[in-house]
């Protein structure tokens, strides 16, 4: 017995009268049309949500430029202590980072194998890493900022 895409059985034999297989052609091939302008119109719909989705990206994103703009102009003489900053933490960051891999090449083992080592690792690293992340997240953008000239 010959099946159909859609899995049903074919209601000719397969040795059947050659019109009746041009039909079934036919209407084999309507389907699939059908089929594929259906998916291009999903399609078609995809892309006009991923364009709301990048004009709304490109919005906040101009809203968060215009924000730290602001926020330097009325704020221009932490800039230069932001840069100084900005370069001691990466430093103390580096240094955290050397602990860390330096401990988990000493301990590997008592990690792999033991929870308690394993949390108190987390418990060493987690937090003080989690939150020089982000003060450099906040420290970098404004340590990159040109200081306007005043006219």
């Amino acid at each position: 017995m010959d099946i159909t895409p859609t899995g049903q059985a074919l209601p000719y034999p397969a040795n059947s009268d050659p019109v009746a297989l041009l039909n079934l052609m036919i209407n084999l091939q309507s389907q699939t049309i059908e089929l594929q302008r259906q998916t291009l119109e999903a399609q078609r719909q995809q892309l006009e949500l991923i364009k709301e989705t990048t004009q709304a990206a490109r919005e906040q994103r101009a809203r968060q430029v215009a924000d730290l703009e602001r926020w330097q102009t009325s704020h221009s003489d932490v800039l230069d202590v932001c840069k100084d900053s900005l370069g001691k933490l990466e430093q103390v960051h580096a240094s955290l980072l050397r602990d860390l891999a330096d401990y988990i090449a000493e301990y590997h083992e008592n990690l792999v194998d033991g929870d308690f080592a394993l949390s108190e690792f987390v418990d060493r690293f987690g937090p003080r890493l989690a939150h020089l992340n982000t003060m450099l997240a906040v420290l970098r953008p404004l340590a990159a900022a040109q200081k306007k000239p005043n006219t």
